[in-house]
């Protein structure tokens, strides 16, 4: 599957642009089959998260997309750079504010949201994950997924796909070389390969599934392609080029996953894969290079007790470079996922 195809980005920096989200969130919700009392909450959500960053930051993003391997659900992140929330637990009471309003926006959000997250340092910014379910929800922990192309560009030169097979959870993240028509081409044909791979043979290797690729994308411009399995007792990952991979466990220590030098469908000089253990909490964070890989979880002090869609939220307010396009997924691997 392809959680990243049905997605929206609005930038948030003029009055205007609150109904701009709020005509998103509708549209996203019925692209996505969600029942009408959703769409009113996703409405309200996204009006209140778009007039919380006018009224404190000025300037930010809201991204929504459905939760990667839940159709009946939303994910809406906000993200800013403004002053920061002093005290998170009081902002979300009814009647506290820090601006002009009543106050009434984050526990208004609290209220109408399944589950709601939020992270902020004063001085740097805030992150706030609202998740809406249609039905109930099966689980408490969910992988969260930010992605868009590049300015200027009107498709994605990244793509992922997530893999749920027996004894085993796949990952696959894609940078087409470059970004615009051709790099989305090499990426999408990197993913149906993989499609036909898993589809005909699940317990395929990694490994194989690359080699897999390499000749048919001989006619596109390649891709930097990671592949990374996740069973009970380890990781196992398969990499061409320059998308990163880390496991972030608990304890706040990190390891990098490793992938050769090349590119799928062009150069490689070796197709290997690695193993690792792990340990349940542990976060697996995976993005392109639209990401800067300089990022490390330690500078921001109680991250790891919140959710995947704060942590990808960070990462990518801090991180994103704006000349490729850029992905990131963050999953926690048998883990709990914080609410607020």
């Amino acid at each position: 599957m392809e959680p990243i195809k049905e997605a929206a980005i609005i930038t948030i920096a003029e009055p205007t642009q609150t109904a701009v989200a709020r005509r998103a969130a509708a549209d996203l919700c019925r692209r996505l089959q969600l029942s009408e009392a959703t769409v009113a909450r996703a409405e309200l959500i996204a009006v209140e998260l778009a007039g919380n960053i006018l009224q404190h930051a000025e300037r930010g993003h809201l991204f929504l997309a459905p939760i990667p391997g839940d159709p009946h659900s939303l994910q809406i992140i906000a993200v800013d750079r403004g002053p920061g929330v002093g005290d998170p637990t009081r902002a979300m009471q009814d009647g506290f504010s820090t601006g002009t309003t009543p106050g009434l926006g984050l526990g208004a959000i609290r209220r109408q949201a399944d589950a709601l997250d939020l992270y902020s340092r004063s001085g740097t910014g805030t992150i706030i994950a609202a998740t809406l379910h249609d039905l109930p929800a099966s689980r408490s922990s969910y992988d969260a997924v930010l992605s868009r192309h590049v300015e200027g560009e009107a498709v994605n030169g990244d793509s992922l796909a997530i893999y749920p097979l027996e004894g085993r959870t796949v990952y696959l993240v894609v940078d087409g070389l470059g970004h615009g028509h051709y790099a989305a081409e090499a990426a999408a044909m990197a993913v149906g390969v993989a499609d036909h791979a898993f589809a005909s043979d699940p317990k395929i290797s990694l490994s194989a599934v690359i080699q897999r690729m390499h000749l048919p994308m001989q006619s596109t411009r390649g891709a930097a392609v990671l592949l990374v399995s996740v069973t009970e007792k380890q990781v196992l990952c398969c990499g061409i080029g320059n998308v990163a991979g880390v496991l972030c466990a608990p304890d706040g220590s990190s390891r990098n996953l490793v992938s050769h030098n090349g590119t799928v469908g062009h150069r490689m000089m070796r197709v290997q894969e690695f193993a690792y253990p792990w340990v349940p909490g542990t976060f697996l964070i995976l993005h392109s290079d639209g990401i800067s890989a300089r990022w490390k979880l330690a500078q921001y002090p109680g991250l790891l007790q919140h959710s995947t869609a704060v942590i990808a939220g960070i990462l990518y307010r801090d991180g994103v470079r704006d000349r490729d396009d850029a992905t990131i997924l963050v999953a926690r691997l048998n883990g709990e996922q914080a609410d607020a």
